[in-house]
């Protein structure tokens, strides 16, 4: 089972913000950037500084263990997630340009190496 606890404001006259049926959706249709962790995972490696990615998602996942980058949007949120041999990014590296063609150059290179 998956929860969220959104300590925000809501306002159900807020178009950035949807309540139905106890899901939470964060419209996000835009250019954002992410912040790496500290300790940057592979997948994120030589994007520089705060890179912009593009965002096209309503659902997302809360900061958590496995977080490798987040972003944020009305408040912070999982950008990139890796555990194990998983990885997954909540936005689109394919409509990210060259930021999103260095992540994927970066995960060929990581099946590579396995």
């Amino acid at each position: 089972a998956f929860s969220l606890n959104l300590d925000i404001p809501l306002n159900e006259s807020n178009d950035d913000i949807n309540i139905n049926n106890n899901e939470i959706k964060l419209n996000k249709d835009s250019m954002n950037n992410i912040q790496m962790n500290e300790n940057t995972n592979y997948l994120l490696k030589n994007l520089g500084n705060r890179p912009y990615v593009y965002f096209v998602h309503s659902y997302y996942v809360p900061i958590c263990k496995d977080t490798i980058a987040e972003a944020n949007y009305i408040e912070n949120y999982s950008a990139c997630l890796h555990k194990d041999n998983f990885y997954t990014c909540q936005f689109h590296p394919e409509k990210s340009g060259k930021v999103g063609e260095q992540i994927l150059r970066n995960f060929i290179d990581i099946i590579n190496q396995r």
